[in-house]
């Protein structure tokens, strides 16, 4: 693909109401997860969250991700601190982030329990992951093929993979419930009629506003249920904080642990 046509492509994804749904996610994330931080950082691995588009002086925020064309584009945009890093071996400092979101990055990686521990890596002790991942094996299709995929998740895989990957699993949910049975229709019928790629065309303005609309609501509706189906999931984890102990050791016991005196003195 020439540079131009995938810019394009670009443009037209961030333009998309999943694009738009998923950045209100991961702000509102980051937000929720910094509210009682006078300063922080924030790691964006996959650049979907665009928060260094907020000018905030409290929060400094790196935008990470694989693909040179993505960060050429992003810096076209606007957006500064940008890096180029793989997933599976961040060339970043260990426990510098307070906050890490990554937006359907996990499902193009080969070794996803690799990139999962690259992101414990990097968090700071009690920091924040929130991370979003395509749902439903059984709707893997041609899209997935060509956006270069690897594998879809369910809810139970995704928090298992956390918590091997040593995170304690906050929240996880569905999300895109609304668009769950058309996807699922469309797959069974391209399954039944026809094996060729049949690129969809992008919703219509009036479309994608009132997709938005409703991720909105689901979005509100997650904060107290977990929705039992979607086209996306999501989750917010933690890396645990060391605690260290403080050992209370008896007058007497310190008092044998001292060295011996030498041998004839007085």
């Amino acid at each position: 693909m020439e540079t131009p046509f995938e810019f394009e492509a670009l443009r037209r994804e961030t333009a998309s109401w999943w694009y738009i749904a998923r950045r209100k996610l991961f702000r509102e994330a980051v937000a929720q997860a910094l509210r009682s931080k006078r300063e922080a950082r924030v790691l964006d691995l996959g650049c979907t969250a665009e928060l260094g588009l907020e000018d905030s002086p409290r929060v400094r925020v790196l935008n990470a991700h694989a693909a040179l064309p993505v960060l050429a584009f992003q810096q076209m945009q606007g957006i500064q601190d940008l890096i180029c890093t793989e997933p599976e071996e961040l060339g970043l400092a260990s426990n510098s982030f307070d906050v890490v979101v990554a937006g359907d990055i996990l499902q193009t990686v080969s070794d996803d329990l690799s990139a999962l521990r690259e992101m414990r890596r990097v968090l700071k002790d009690g920091g924040t992951l929130c991370l979003t991942v395509p749902a439903c094996p059984s709707l893997w299709g041609e899209k997935d093929e060509a956006s270069g995929h690897r594998r879809r998740y369910t809810a139970t895989e995704l928090r298992r993979k956390l918590n091997n990957a040593g995170f304690e699993v906050t929240r996880v949910s569905y999300l895109v419930a609304s668009g769950f049975f058309p996807a699922m229709i469309e797959r069974i019928s391209k399954n039944i009629f026809t094996k060729s790629i049949n690129h969809r065309r992008p919703l219509p303005r009036t479309g994608s506003a009132t997709m938005v609309l409703m991720l909105d609501v689901e979005r509100r509706l997650i904060r107290y249920i977990n929705l039992p189906f979607g086209t996306r999931v999501v989750c917010w984890a933690r890396k645990p904080a060391l605690v260290a102990e403080r050992v209370t050791v008896p007058l007497w016991e310190r008092q044998w642990a001292r060295r011996p005196l030498p041998q004839g003195s007085s």
